[in-house]
């Protein structure tokens, strides 16, 4: 009996094996498409899979590879290819993302307009709170893309991404009601060494119900402080990561976009900022006492102490809902 060879194991590039192929490929494709024809100087790593590219020229460009395209190619939910579609549609109506230059489908490389150097993350972390400024520029530039992404004649539901779909919404959020009853009772016991009221557990999951019945809208799915760049003076926020599209609550959206994750309750958000938006105020009121108790179990969980912060912004309101401000006034013992 004989068997047939074997193909030989190829090892994957070295890091800087890695680099200099993307350097030597950006070199030769970026004066094809970027106008001016410009030379490549320098390619830096930025973040995992993301470039600054230094051109002859003064400028940047971003060039990010979208890892897991490979795998939805020529599907309607293509990532690389919704990226340029959804950038190209949104830019001309005047939404807050980078100018696309162009994509390399076998490389699965986008190339992106340089919009700045920190991240709204970045600036959350600081642990102090931004201008109000900024926070209207997040909140309006949120619902300027969601605006435009929800017109009819659009057809992106056609492309929403697997696992997005309103159906996948709901079945998730029909477990969110336990998980925010148990994340109170840890945070209950971790600063009163008892567990919480029985109407208050009854109000989260009431909470949890009303507003699982909003109505939600098609949007991006990866949203968090991160993917919001900001630029110079805070005069521009630039949103990015908009290959998947699924359905989401705008207001989940707007609270998980604008608030750290550290542990520190630094947000955007305040009541005045909310009110003078368009969204519901309501709604973002409830998804944020919602995000901040699902965000406390995971911090008591990885044992970090530091969270007074994270539980003076639980019991700070953020409209005039009269069933949020009793929410909020029945978490006060954990502030006392």
């Amino acid at each position: 009996m004989t068997s047939g060879a074997q193909e030989p194991i190829v090892a994957p590039p070295s890091d800087q094996q890695w680099q200099q192929q993307i350097h030597t490929h950006l070199a030769q494709w970026i004066p094809q498409v970027v106008p001016g024809f410009p030379v490549v100087v320098d390619v830096i790593s930025w973040a995992e899979d993301v470039w600054v590219v230094h051109l002859a020229c003064g400028g940047r460009i971003v060039a990010k590879h979208q890892v897991y395209g490979i795998y939805t190619r020529n599907e309607p939910f293509d990532l690389i290819q919704m990226e340029l579609d959804v950038l190209r549609c949104l830019r001309p109506a005047g939404g807050a993302v980078p100018f696309v230059f162009g994509i390399h489908a076998d490389t699965q490389i986008i190339l992106l307009e340089f919009a700045g150097t920190h991240t709204l993350g970045d600036l959350l972390s600081r642990a102090q709170r931004p201008a109000a400024r900024l926070a209207h520029r997040v909140l309006h530039g949120l619902a300027d893309i969601e605006a435009e992404l929800n017109r009819p004649e659009s057809h992106w539901d056609e492309r929403v991404i697997p696992g997005a779909t309103i159906q996948d919404l709901l079945t998730a959020w029909s477990g969110v009601a336990a998980s925010t009853v148990d994340s109170l009772r840890q945070l209950w016991q971790n600063r009163r060494m008892t567990s919480p009221p029985p109407a208050l557990e009854k109000q989260l999951c009431n909470l949890c119900q009303h507003l699982g019945e909003r109505t939600p809208s098609l949007g991006v799915t990866d949203y968090q402080p991160d993917n919001i760049v900001v630029g110079e003076q805070e005069e521009r926020v630039t949103f990015l990561e908009l290959s998947k599209l699924g359905w989401d609550w705008t207001a989940r959206r707007a609270v998980q976009y604008t608030t750290s994750v550290d542990g520190s309750g630094v947000s955007l958000l305040n009541a005045e900022t909310v009110a003078c938006t368009s969204l519901d105020s309501s709604s973002i009121d409830g998804h944020h006492i919602l995000f901040l108790l699902l965000l406390s179990s995971r911090f008591l969980s990885e044992c970090r102490a530091e969270i007074d912060g994270l539980v003076l912004s639980l019991i700070t309101p953020l409209s005039d809902d009269p069933f949020m401000l009793n929410v909020r006034h029945s978490l006060q013992p954990l502030n006392e």
